[in-house]
């Protein structure tokens, strides 16, 4: 079904496409949308009852729904890594979010990010939102400028952590102006249609970062209501953060206007329209569906993220894939979409999906790794590797050595330890992921010592 009836059946308005439409012999466009935080049980076509995900759902019904894509880490800035590089955040060296001092960041001297390889292809490129590889703000040397991003839009000029969702805003470069109470991820959206508009001429690379849904929590009194009323008023199925809920209705109306904008334009048929998120939800405000914990672990709720991917007349609508991707597959994937080149010796770990996507094949790999030092946060008991081989994933915990496996296909919510009952199994996969961590030079977690 094509974008335009299926946006007339959600009652928006009846476009035609205009002159200076995009043919779509045309390189295709790439929008990839991030959110923060989001919880891989937050969606409505993903089973959630409370929140109202209208605009998502459609795009999952116009495109593929993903069950098993993975984050490459269970905290942003490792993720964000390994989108922009296509490898392994413990080969990259950021395996942990970058707190407000430290001597890390993404080096653009010694990664080709995935814009660059876009832009070498002929693509205008442009980041509007989140960074977080980079905190350093007064020199700047990993910031996305740096890595050649063409517009910079709404990239935090002070630490982010805490949020800084109405305007005046005082931690977003580019949003010196704006309205009494505006509402940032509203802004971050006008922001991306705009960019659409002004480049719709060219094929283009957006990747469009919401800061939201991450804590602190906050959204507009009218949908935090709605929400909180229709939490009290509910059955014992209705349960739901009404204010994680209404800052994603917030980032659902976003992802709708930029629906509308690319029918608006004549450019939805030429453009592969990407949702994600960088980890799972946060502690007790996070909605993980059936999987166990969420951000910060490396049990599936950490890791495990909503996908759609939608690329009408290509990507197969309404299909659900049980397929594991990784976000180390979208450097490679975005890379053959634009028919951009590599150089021979620079070590992807990704691999390419568009034979998946358009029905043609699945991947060879049936191999996945992740290593949780916490550098960072230093959380003892949330050092972790872990590796997935088909259905069997194994973690290993730094702070007493024990071995946890788990066969997803049965358990997906890892209730159920098979390391004594499978000790062959386990003993192979982690010699598989010792082998890993060697190949790619994992940092050593270092244990932080408890006070007597």
């Amino acid at each position: 079904m094509k974008c335009r009836l299926f946006l007339s059946l959600l009652l928006l308005p009846s476009l035609s496409a205009p002159a200076y439409a995009q043919q779509t012999t045309k390189k295709p466009n790439i929008i990839f949308i991030m959110a923060d935080d989001l919880g891989w049980g937050e969606l409505g076509c993903y089973g959630n009852t409370f929140n109202e995900t209208h605009y998502l759902d459609s795009l999952a019904a116009l495109g593929t729904r993903f069950t098993q894509a993975y984050a490459a880490a269970p905290v942003c800035s490792p993720t964000r890594a390994s989108l922009l590089t296509g490898q392994y955040p413990a080969r990259v060296g950021i395996t942990d979010f970058l707190p407000a001092k430290t001597s890390r960041y993404l080096d653009p001297s010694a990664y080709l990010t995935i814009n660059e390889v876009l832009a070498q292809a002929g693509y205008h490129t442009g980041i509007i939102g989140k960074w977080h590889l980079d905190t350093d703000f007064n020199q700047h040397p990993g910031g996305p400028a740096e890595h050649g991003f063409d517009e910079v839009i709404g990239s935090e000029t002070k630490y982010i952590a805490d949020g800084d969702y109405f305007f005046p805003y005082d931690k977003i470069g580019t949003f010196e102006t704006g309205k009494e109470n505006e509402y940032l991820t509203d802004r971050q959206s006008q922001e991306a249609c705009m960019f659409i508009e002004r480049n719709k001429e060219a094929p283009f690379f957006l990747y469009f970062s919401y800061y939201s849904v991450h804590t602190r929590l906050e959204a507009p009194a009218e949908q935090v209501e709605k929400y909180t009323a229709k939490l009290n008023n509910g059955t014992k199925e209705a349960k739901g953060n009404p204010v994680l809920a209404a800052m994603l209705e917030r980032i659902d109306a976003g992802v709708g206007a930029i629906m509308k904008a690319l029918e608006e334009n004549g450019l939805a048929e030429n453009t592969l329209l990407v949702f994600f998120s960088d980890n799972g939800g946060a502690g007790k405000v996070g909605n993980n569906g059936n999987l166990r914990s969420g951000k910060t672990w490396l049990y599936e709720g950490g890791i495990r993220e909503p996908l759609l991917v939608c690329w009408p007349g290509k990507v197969e609508a309404g299909r659900v894939s049980d397929v594991p991707v990784y976000s180390v597959d979208f450097y490679p994937t975005f890379a053959a979409l634009a028919g951009a080149g590599l150089p021979a010796a620079y070590p992807g770990d990704g691999q390419n999906l568009l034979p998946l996507l358009t029905g043609k094949g699945v991947p060879a790999r049936d191999v996945f790794f992740w290593h949780y030092p916490s550098e960072t946060g230093k959380w003892n008991r949330r050092m972790a590797s872990a590796v997935r081989k088909g259905n069997y994933k194994l973690l290993e915990f730094y702070e007493d050595q024990r071995i946890e496996l788990y066969n997803l296909e049965k358990d997906p919510g890892e209730t159920n330890n098979l390391a004594d009952s499978l000790p062959g199994k386990a003993a192979g996969l982690k010699k598989l992921l010792h082998v890993w961590l060697k190949e790619v030079n994992a940092e050593k977690p270092v244990l932080k010592v408890a006070s007597p």
